[in-house]
């Protein structure tokens, strides 16, 4: 997961998603600029948006693994 995310910040990073779609499909802080009223005029730099992306998705990805364990552990008992 983090990887692909690394991925969609560095084609939004040299320009390749023009419209920031992928970043839209990926980072929360995107999220948020996009659908709470008002929150598009606040000046929130690129920078935190891919550093949250990333991090946000990496959390996901350990608490999935976790779980996944856990499952497993679960069923072997």
């Amino acid at each position: 997961m983090p990887f692909i995310v690394f991925l969609v910040v560095l084609l939004n990073y040299f320009g390749l998603d023009d419209y920031n779609i992928l970043i839209m499909g990926v980072s929360p802080v995107a999220w948020f600029i996009e659908f709470v009223p008002n929150m598009n005029r606040a000046h929130i730099s690129s920078f935190v948006i891919y550093i949250v992306a990333v991090v946000f998705w990496m959390l996901i990805g350990m608490l999935l693994d976790r779980s996944i364990i856990g499952l497993k552990k679960k069923s072997a008992e």
